[in-house]
């Protein structure tokens, strides 16, 4: 009975162990959702702007934030930056051909270690286990555009752009790389149309000049 007993115990370490081994492997963020809030013009107040975003680096299909988007410029005076804001920011001065002004998410930090394996990132060599951690075009990512090319019910040009997707994802990889002081590093959602800073580098925080706080919908 006492030898049974032990043999229980020591599993219950070793399931205990490799369960929390590999939960340490990952970064979770159970707070940023998909979701993007919507503002009325009433809604709106003094810290506040309307910032026309004309582009589709952050499209996961429903393009809800092409168009007018609500910035609040006044969210980082009492706010840390976090992991997953999407934030406003002046394009670094060596890209002018980016425009003035854009909108990327935050997934990296201030001292962490940032790297890229097949469309998967990595923080300190621990997974990104969010929606944003991963390549994305229009809302899908590798997984569910291998599983689109299961459908015998596809047009050539259709399933080429897939076969595309796939293979740009598959290649998709950076050396890691660490992130500066008073630096973040910043991923568009769709990471075929996102100049960010895959292309650009960590950004200084200094040009971070607001949070997106939504998109302008109607009262």
């Amino acid at each position: 009975m006492m030898r049974v007993v032990i043999v229980l115990f020591v599993f219950v370490l070793i399931f205990t162990g490799c369960s929390s081994d590999k939960t340490s492997k990952i970064i979770t963020d159970s707070i940023t959702k998909p979701t993007i809030n919507t503002v009325t013009n009433h809604e709106l107040d003094s810290g506040q702007i309307i910032y026309n975003h004309n582009y589709d680096n952050m499209d996961r299909g429903n393009h809800d934030l092409e168009g007018q988007v609500v910035i609040d410029l006044k969210y980082y005076n009492d706010h840390s930056i976090s992991r997953g804001d999407i934030v406003y920011f002046r394009n670094p001065e060596t890209k002018k051909n980016l425009g003035e002004y854009s909108i990327s998410r935050v997934i990296g930090l201030p001292g962490e270690k940032v790297k890229i394996e097949k469309g998967q990132i990595y923080i300190n060599d621990k997974l990104l286990d969010a929606f944003y951690g991963r390549a994305h075009r229009l809302g899908d990512d590798l997984e569910s555009l291998k599983k689109a090319l299961e459908r015998d019910n596809m047009g050539t040009h259709i399933r080429k752009n897939i076969e595309n997707n796939v293979e740009y994802f598959q290649q998709m990889s950076m050396e890691e790389i660490e992130i500066p002081e008073d630096h973040v590093y910043l991923v568009g959602d769709d990471w075929s149309r996102s100049n960010d800073s895959r292309l650009f580098g960590p950004l200084p925080t200094d040009k971070i000049e607001g949070k997106v706080a939504g998109v302008v919908g109607s009262p």
